[in-house]
């Protein structure tokens, strides 16, 4: 291997690592059937600006009906309610968010905060999960925008987490 393309592999690796979408909250597995449980495992690779993340929220977006999230030791769960439960045994509402907050992740560390989802059965759709960290002081990532037709994900500055449901075989 020749010492310029060697020089050019390691030049290529280092704009990578420094490229921002490595900075951005993601799912660990970014591809599902549609109409199933999907086991979505948010990352979470770092604070805002260097403060620590001390909340963490789901955006549930529509379509999406059963969001059941993991607690986390150390953090406090809490839910908001969609509308009203439905009929039938255990039934409860769907839920519109999901919020871990108490805990402290600090910047310069990783974590990833975990929920079952029952997906919408609408194949080849991409399916965006908007998530928002919070730090001290009013600090926010809002990881929060969805590309508009047209345009990519790497448009933006903050794009919100997405699932890609399979086409139907």
């Amino acid at each position: 291997m020749s010492q310029r393309f060697l020089a050019a592999v390691l030049a290529a690796s280092a704009l990578c690592a420094a490229s921002p979408a490595r900075a951005h909250v993601t799912l660990e597995v970014q591809q599902a059937a549609p109409n199933s449980y999907y086991r979505a495992t948010f990352r979470v690779p770092h604070g805002c600006d260097g403060a620590p993340t001390i909340r963490f929220t789901v955006r549930v977006p529509e379509g999406v009906t059963v969001a059941q999230p993991m607690p986390k030791p150390g953090w406090t769960l809490r839910t908001v309610a969609r509308g009203e439960a439905g009929a039938g045994h255990g039934a409860s509402a769907p839920l519109a968010e999901i919020i871990w907050e108490g805990g402290s992740l600090d910047s310069a560390h990783y974590d990833e905060f975990v929920v079952r989802l029952r997906l919408p059965n609408t194949p080849g759709e991409l399916l965006y999960i908007p998530v928002v960290q919070d730090c001290p002081g009013g600090a926010q990532a809002a990881w929060t925008e969805i590309p508009q037709p047209g345009r990519r994900i790497t448009d933006y500055r903050h794009p919100a987490p997405a699932l890609r449901l399979a086409p139907r075989n």
